[in-house]
């Protein structure tokens, strides 16, 4: 679990650090403040963790510039080994439901649910990861989309909301 008071000095000097060197200081003020990182983990300038949930780090994976994971309580985010999250991507375990009858159009009462990017996937640049969402090994969100369902292994999405394009298979 995050320790939020924590977290915020470590979203403080991410802010500060060089983007690219710096990579065991770095990944030991994420384990300070309470992530599970692995080894090898590359993490570039300005990321931010918000929230008190859990968020798993796996064995070289790759995030990149002015990511935010918005983790809820009881929520969590898992990055499998080898996963890529590229600049200005945003992963959030918390939403407010849509509820056009009642007092207001956005509930006042947050759900969450969590995250799972499985081994060797790609989220690029500005793509939103939202909720109950596990996408799978070898897969590829587009630029700019918003992912609100499952994403199968090998398989590139794109578009808001994010739906298929196409599949391939890995050639070795």
């Amino acid at each position: 679990m995050i320790n939020s008071k924590r977290m915020y000095f470590v979203n403080l000097l991410m802010q500060l650090l060089p983007g690219s060197s710096l990579q065991k200081i770095k990944a030991s003020l994420f384990r300070w403040a309470g992530v599970e990182i692995g080894n090898n983990v590359e993490l570039f300038q300005g990321i931010k963790v918000y929230g008190k949930g859990r968020l798993v780090i796996g064995d070289g994976c790759f995030i990149g510039q002015d990511v935010s994971f918005l983790i809820d309580k009881n929520g969590s985010i898992l990055l499998g080994q080898s996963s890529v999250v590229s600049a200005k991507v945003t992963l959030t375990t918390g939403f407010h439901p849509i509820t056009p009858y009642g007092e207001r159009i956005v509930s006042r009462q947050g759900t969450c649910g969590n995250i799972v990017l499985k081994k060797g996937c790609a989220v690029l640049t500005g793509a939103i990861v939202l909720p109950n969402v596990i996408i799978g090994e070898n897969a590829l969100v587009a630029a700019g989309a918003v992912v609100n369902k499952n994403v199968e292994s090998r398989t590139l999405v794109g578009g808001v909301p994010a739906k298929f394009i196409k599949s391939y298979e890995i050639r070795k």
